[in-house]
Protein backbone atom coordinates (compact mmCIF):
# COMPACT_ATOMS: atom_id res chain seq x y z
CA UNK A 1 0.00 0.00 0.00
CA UNK A 2 3.10 2.12 -0.06
CA UNK A 3 4.30 4.39 -2.99
CA UNK A 4 6.82 6.74 -4.40
CA UNK A 5 5.60 9.62 -6.92
CA UNK A 6 7.51 11.74 -8.81
CA UNK A 7 5.93 14.29 -10.74
CA UNK A 8 7.09 17.60 -13.32
CA UNK A 9 5.00 20.38 -14.45
CA UNK A 10 3.80 23.84 -15.81
CA UNK A 11 1.45 26.24 -14.47
CA UNK A 12 1.33 29.91 -15.26
CA UNK A 13 1.03 30.42 -11.58
CA UNK A 14 3.78 28.88 -10.22
CA UNK A 15 5.82 28.25 -13.53
CA UNK A 16 7.72 25.17 -13.96
CA UNK A 17 7.38 22.72 -10.85
CA UNK A 18 8.83 19.32 -9.97
CA UNK A 19 7.32 17.05 -6.97
CA UNK A 20 8.39 13.87 -4.71
CA UNK A 21 6.58 12.18 -2.40
CA UNK A 22 6.32 9.03 -0.55
CA UNK A 23 2.96 7.77 0.64
CA UNK A 24 1.90 4.53 3.10
CA UNK A 25 -1.90 4.02 3.02
CA UNK A 26 -2.00 1.57 5.69
CA UNK A 27 0.55 2.72 7.81
CA UNK A 28 1.47 -0.67 10.29
CA UNK A 29 -1.57 -2.51 9.11
CA UNK A 30 -3.78 -0.20 10.75
CA UNK A 31 -5.75 1.77 7.91
CA UNK A 32 -3.82 5.14 8.94
CA UNK A 33 -2.30 7.38 6.02
CA UNK A 34 1.08 9.02 6.22
CA UNK A 35 2.85 10.94 3.31
CA UNK A 36 5.89 13.12 3.00
CA UNK A 37 6.10 15.34 -0.33
CA UNK A 38 8.22 17.73 -1.45
CA UNK A 39 7.43 20.29 -4.31
CA UNK A 40 10.30 22.72 -6.19
CA UNK A 41 8.95 25.69 -8.31
CA UNK A 42 10.17 28.80 -10.12
CA UNK A 43 7.28 30.49 -7.54
CA UNK A 44 6.14 28.54 -4.77
CA UNK A 45 8.14 25.16 -3.02
CA UNK A 46 6.71 23.40 -0.35
CA UNK A 47 7.97 20.40 1.77
CA UNK A 48 4.51 18.55 3.35
CA UNK A 49 4.66 16.05 5.88
CA UNK A 50 0.68 13.94 7.15
CA UNK A 51 -0.64 11.72 8.73
CA UNK A 52 -4.19 11.11 9.43
CA UNK A 53 -6.13 8.57 11.78
CA UNK A 54 -9.30 7.70 9.66
CA UNK A 55 -10.69 6.33 13.32
CA UNK A 56 -10.00 8.19 16.00
CA UNK A 57 -11.21 7.34 19.07
CA UNK A 58 -12.78 4.27 17.47
CA UNK A 59 -15.27 6.63 15.96
CA UNK A 60 -15.84 7.75 12.19
CA UNK A 61 -13.47 10.83 12.65
CA UNK A 62 -10.48 11.42 10.25
CA UNK A 63 -8.19 13.17 12.42
CA UNK A 64 -4.44 14.06 11.46
CA UNK A 65 -1.48 16.85 11.44
CA UNK A 66 0.52 18.28 8.86
CA UNK A 67 4.07 19.83 9.24
CA UNK A 68 4.97 22.33 5.96
CA UNK A 69 7.68 24.65 4.60
CA UNK A 70 6.25 26.91 2.15
CA UNK A 71 8.61 29.49 0.20
CA UNK A 72 6.74 31.67 -2.42
CA UNK A 73 7.93 34.56 -4.75
CA UNK A 74 5.71 37.61 -5.38
CA UNK A 75 8.04 39.84 -6.71
CA UNK A 76 5.77 40.50 -10.30
CA UNK A 77 2.28 41.12 -8.63
CA UNK A 78 3.07 42.41 -4.93
CA UNK A 79 7.29 43.17 -4.63
CA UNK A 80 7.91 40.48 -1.61
CA UNK A 81 8.55 36.90 -1.31
CA UNK A 82 7.11 35.21 1.92
CA UNK A 83 8.38 31.90 4.10
CA UNK A 84 5.64 30.32 5.96
CA UNK A 85 6.79 27.65 8.43
CA UNK A 86 4.20 25.66 10.52
CA UNK A 87 1.41 23.00 11.16
CA UNK A 88 -2.09 22.01 11.72
CA UNK A 89 -4.25 19.91 13.48
CA UNK A 90 -7.40 18.70 11.92
CA UNK A 91 -10.25 16.67 12.57
CA UNK A 92 -13.73 15.95 10.42
CA UNK A 93 -16.89 13.86 10.18
CA UNK A 94 -19.27 13.07 7.94
CA UNK A 95 -23.00 14.29 10.14
CA UNK A 96 -25.08 12.65 7.33
CA UNK A 97 -24.58 11.06 3.93
CA UNK A 98 -24.12 14.07 2.01
CA UNK A 99 -22.61 16.76 5.15
CA UNK A 100 -19.36 16.77 6.31
CA UNK A 101 -17.97 19.13 9.18
CA UNK A 102 -14.29 19.83 9.95
CA UNK A 103 -12.34 21.67 12.40
CA UNK A 104 -8.56 22.86 12.93
CA UNK A 105 -6.46 24.59 14.47
CA UNK A 106 -3.21 26.18 12.70
CA UNK A 107 -0.04 27.68 14.20
CA UNK A 108 2.79 28.83 11.53
CA UNK A 109 5.49 31.72 11.42
CA UNK A 110 4.71 33.98 8.56
CA UNK A 111 7.99 36.15 7.51
CA UNK A 112 7.26 38.73 4.35
CA UNK A 113 11.01 39.23 2.89
CA UNK A 114 13.15 40.45 0.23
CA UNK A 115 10.91 43.90 0.01
CA UNK A 116 12.71 46.44 -2.33
CA UNK A 117 13.02 49.78 -1.51
CA UNK A 118 10.99 50.77 -4.50
CA UNK A 119 7.55 48.74 -3.29
CA UNK A 120 4.87 50.06 -2.36
CA UNK A 121 4.85 51.67 1.69
CA UNK A 122 2.07 49.18 2.28
CA UNK A 123 4.04 46.29 1.55
CA UNK A 124 7.08 47.79 3.00
CA UNK A 125 4.71 47.71 5.80
CA UNK A 126 4.23 44.37 5.51
CA UNK A 127 7.73 43.14 5.64
CA UNK A 128 9.00 41.12 9.04
CA UNK A 129 7.66 38.34 11.08
CA UNK A 130 4.47 37.18 11.93
CA UNK A 131 2.97 34.53 14.13
CA UNK A 132 -0.61 32.89 13.53
CA UNK A 133 -2.53 30.92 15.58
CA UNK A 134 -5.82 30.29 13.60
CA UNK A 135 -8.88 27.64 14.37
CA UNK A 136 -11.16 26.89 11.23
CA UNK A 137 -14.36 25.48 10.65
CA UNK A 138 -16.14 24.38 7.67
CA UNK A 139 -19.10 22.59 6.54
CA UNK A 140 -19.85 20.81 3.06
CA UNK A 141 -23.21 19.80 1.62
CA UNK A 142 -21.86 17.63 -1.51
CA UNK A 143 -24.42 16.02 -3.24
CA UNK A 144 -21.82 15.66 -6.57
CA UNK A 145 -21.00 12.56 -8.48
CA UNK A 146 -17.62 13.11 -8.13
CA UNK A 147 -15.46 14.81 -6.10
CA UNK A 148 -12.59 14.92 -9.07
CA UNK A 149 -14.03 15.39 -12.19
CA UNK A 150 -17.95 16.48 -11.49
CA UNK A 151 -20.69 16.06 -14.34
CA UNK A 152 -23.55 16.39 -12.12
CA UNK A 153 -25.24 17.33 -8.33
CA UNK A 154 -23.90 20.80 -6.59
CA UNK A 155 -21.56 21.64 -3.62
CA UNK A 156 -22.16 24.23 -0.94
CA UNK A 157 -19.36 24.99 1.36
CA UNK A 158 -18.69 27.50 4.53
CA UNK A 159 -15.76 28.20 6.15
CA UNK A 160 -14.41 30.36 8.94
CA UNK A 161 -11.06 31.51 10.24
CA UNK A 162 -10.77 33.28 13.27
CA UNK A 163 -7.20 34.54 14.41
CA UNK A 164 -6.63 35.62 17.82
CA UNK A 165 -6.12 32.57 20.32
CA UNK A 166 -2.10 33.26 20.74
CA UNK A 167 -0.28 34.72 18.33
CA UNK A 168 0.09 37.92 16.68
CA UNK A 169 -2.82 38.67 14.33
CA UNK A 170 -6.38 38.85 15.04
CA UNK A 171 -9.19 38.73 12.29
CA UNK A 172 -12.05 36.75 11.29
CA UNK A 173 -12.67 35.64 7.71
CA UNK A 174 -15.71 34.23 6.37
CA UNK A 175 -15.86 32.42 3.23
CA UNK A 176 -18.61 30.39 0.70
CA UNK A 177 -18.46 28.76 -2.44
CA UNK A 178 -20.90 27.32 -4.19
CA UNK A 179 -20.83 24.87 -7.58
CA UNK A 180 -23.97 23.52 -9.65
CA UNK A 181 -23.19 20.86 -12.65
CA UNK A 182 -26.06 19.67 -15.39
CA UNK A 183 -25.23 17.48 -17.73
CA UNK A 184 -27.20 18.83 -21.01
CA UNK A 185 -26.15 16.19 -23.52
CA UNK A 186 -23.45 13.18 -24.20
CA UNK A 187 -20.18 14.67 -22.40
CA UNK A 188 -22.13 18.16 -22.58
CA UNK A 189 -21.78 20.11 -19.10
CA UNK A 190 -23.06 23.18 -17.73
CA UNK A 191 -21.57 24.09 -14.47
CA UNK A 192 -21.40 27.57 -12.66
CA UNK A 193 -19.37 28.09 -9.67
CA UNK A 194 -19.16 31.28 -7.01
CA UNK A 195 -17.33 32.56 -4.15
CA UNK A 196 -17.91 35.11 -1.71
CA UNK A 197 -15.64 36.00 1.16
CA UNK A 198 -15.32 38.92 3.74
CA UNK A 199 -12.65 39.90 6.72
CA UNK A 200 -12.61 42.13 9.25
CA UNK A 201 -9.49 42.91 11.50
CA UNK A 202 -10.40 42.05 15.36
CA UNK A 203 -8.53 45.58 17.17
CA UNK A 204 -6.57 46.42 14.47
CA UNK A 205 -6.39 46.39 10.46
CA UNK A 206 -6.00 43.55 7.99
CA UNK A 207 -2.44 42.31 7.33
CA UNK A 208 -1.16 42.22 3.34
CA UNK A 209 -0.71 38.51 3.38
CA UNK A 210 -4.33 37.71 4.73
CA UNK A 211 -6.35 39.93 2.15
CA UNK A 212 -8.07 38.37 -0.83
CA UNK A 213 -6.64 38.33 -4.08
CA UNK A 214 -7.98 38.01 -7.42
CA UNK A 215 -6.99 36.97 -10.75
CA UNK A 216 -5.24 33.96 -12.58
CA UNK A 217 -6.73 30.83 -12.01
CA UNK A 218 -10.06 32.39 -10.31
CA UNK A 219 -10.55 34.98 -12.24
CA UNK A 220 -9.27 33.82 -16.08
CA UNK A 221 -8.53 37.34 -18.47
CA UNK A 222 -6.49 38.87 -16.20
CA UNK A 223 -2.63 38.05 -14.65
CA UNK A 224 -2.60 36.69 -10.90
CA UNK A 225 -3.35 39.25 -8.32
CA UNK A 226 -4.71 41.27 -11.78
CA UNK A 227 -7.77 42.83 -9.83
CA UNK A 228 -8.33 44.92 -7.14
CA UNK A 229 -6.40 47.19 -4.67
CA UNK A 230 -3.26 48.50 -6.54
CA UNK A 231 -0.47 51.04 -5.44
CA UNK A 232 -0.77 53.95 -8.08
CA UNK A 233 3.17 54.72 -8.31
CA UNK A 234 5.13 51.10 -8.34
CA UNK A 235 1.82 49.12 -9.22
CA UNK A 236 1.82 46.49 -6.35
CA UNK A 237 -0.81 44.56 -5.75
CA UNK A 238 -2.63 44.73 -2.10
CA UNK A 239 -5.55 42.67 -1.87
CA UNK A 240 -8.80 43.59 -0.32
CA UNK A 241 -11.02 42.92 2.41
CA UNK A 242 -13.77 41.75 0.78
CA UNK A 243 -13.91 39.49 -2.93
CA UNK A 244 -16.90 37.89 -4.89
CA UNK A 245 -16.33 35.74 -7.87
CA UNK A 246 -18.19 33.73 -10.64
CA UNK A 247 -17.83 31.26 -13.23
CA UNK A 248 -20.09 30.17 -16.15
CA UNK A 249 -18.25 27.13 -18.41
CA UNK A 250 -19.89 25.14 -20.74
CA UNK A 251 -17.58 22.04 -21.45
CA UNK A 252 -17.93 19.73 -24.68
CA UNK A 253 -16.56 17.29 -27.15
CA UNK A 254 -14.60 18.28 -29.47
CA UNK A 255 -15.80 15.65 -32.00
CA UNK A 256 -12.62 13.31 -31.38
CA UNK A 257 -12.55 10.12 -30.13
CA UNK A 258 -13.48 9.83 -26.87
CA UNK A 259 -10.36 7.92 -25.56
CA UNK A 260 -8.04 11.06 -26.38
CA UNK A 261 -9.45 12.63 -23.55
CA UNK A 262 -9.75 16.00 -25.90
CA UNK A 263 -12.55 18.38 -25.15
CA UNK A 264 -13.63 22.08 -25.56
CA UNK A 265 -14.94 24.74 -23.27
CA UNK A 266 -16.58 27.75 -23.56
CA UNK A 267 -16.72 30.27 -20.16
CA UNK A 268 -17.31 33.88 -18.90
CA UNK A 269 -15.95 35.22 -15.12
CA UNK A 270 -17.08 37.44 -13.37
CA UNK A 271 -15.39 39.26 -9.99
CA UNK A 272 -14.04 42.02 -8.31
CA UNK A 273 -12.32 42.89 -5.00
CA UNK A 274 -11.61 45.79 -2.62
CA UNK A 275 -11.47 47.85 0.48
CA UNK A 276 -8.44 48.73 1.70
CA UNK A 277 -7.50 50.03 5.43
CA UNK A 278 -5.85 52.10 5.96
CA UNK A 279 -5.58 53.47 2.03
CA UNK A 280 -5.18 56.67 0.32
CA UNK A 281 -5.10 58.86 -2.55
CA UNK A 282 -2.26 56.87 -3.60
CA UNK A 283 -4.40 53.24 -4.02
CA UNK A 284 -6.94 52.55 -6.71
CA UNK A 285 -9.55 50.67 -5.02
CA UNK A 286 -12.86 50.85 -6.69
CA UNK A 287 -13.98 47.64 -6.35
CA UNK A 288 -16.13 47.69 -9.74
CA UNK A 289 -17.44 44.49 -11.50
CA UNK A 290 -14.61 42.98 -13.71
CA UNK A 291 -15.97 40.56 -16.19
CA UNK A 292 -14.22 38.46 -19.26
CA UNK A 293 -14.93 35.72 -21.29
CA UNK A 294 -12.84 32.81 -23.17
CA UNK A 295 -12.60 29.56 -24.62
CA UNK A 296 -10.23 26.31 -23.68
CA UNK A 297 -9.29 23.06 -24.20
CA UNK A 298 -8.33 20.36 -21.25
CA UNK A 299 -6.73 17.39 -22.29
CA UNK A 300 -6.28 14.20 -19.95
CA UNK A 301 -3.26 12.95 -21.60
CA UNK A 302 -0.82 10.20 -20.71
CA UNK A 303 1.66 13.05 -18.56
CA UNK A 304 -1.45 14.17 -16.84
CA UNK A 305 -4.03 16.79 -17.40
CA UNK A 306 -3.01 19.61 -19.38
CA UNK A 307 -5.63 22.91 -19.20
CA UNK A 308 -5.38 25.92 -21.44
CA UNK A 309 -7.35 28.91 -21.53
CA UNK A 310 -7.46 31.62 -23.88
CA UNK A 311 -9.64 34.32 -21.67
CA UNK A 312 -10.37 38.39 -22.97
CA UNK A 313 -11.49 41.01 -20.34
CA UNK A 314 -14.26 42.76 -21.50
CA UNK A 315 -15.04 44.50 -18.72
CA UNK A 316 -11.71 46.05 -16.35
CA UNK A 317 -10.58 49.07 -14.81
CA UNK A 318 -7.38 50.45 -16.89
CA UNK A 319 -5.13 49.89 -13.53
CA UNK A 320 -6.01 46.20 -13.95
CA UNK A 321 -3.35 43.63 -14.96
CA UNK A 322 -4.11 41.30 -18.21
CA UNK A 323 -3.62 37.97 -18.94
CA UNK A 324 -4.89 36.47 -22.20
CA UNK A 325 -3.12 32.88 -21.80
CA UNK A 326 -2.91 30.37 -18.87
CA UNK A 327 -1.74 27.08 -19.17
CA UNK A 328 -1.82 24.38 -16.05
CA UNK A 329 -0.09 20.70 -16.84
CA UNK A 330 1.42 18.32 -14.35
CA UNK A 331 1.90 14.69 -14.15
CA UNK A 332 2.93 11.91 -11.84
CA UNK A 333 4.59 8.29 -12.01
Amino acid sequence: TGSLSVGFGFSTTRGALFDVGVTERNLMGKGQYASVSAQIAARQSRIDLSFTEPYFLDRDIAAGFDLFHTSTDNQDASSYNTKQTGGNLRAGYSISENLRQSWKHSLKQIEVEDVPSSASQYVQDAAGKDFLSELTHGIAYDKRNSSTFPTDGYILRMNNALAGIGGTKRYLRNTIDAAQYYPLYDQWILSFTGSVGHIVGIGEDVDLLDRFFIGGDNLRGFATSGVGPRDKSTKDALGGEWMYRGSTELTFPLGLPEELGLAGKLFTDIGSVGKLSPSGSDVHDTGSLRVSVGTGVTWVSPFGPIAVDFGVPVIKEDFDEDENVRVNFGTRF
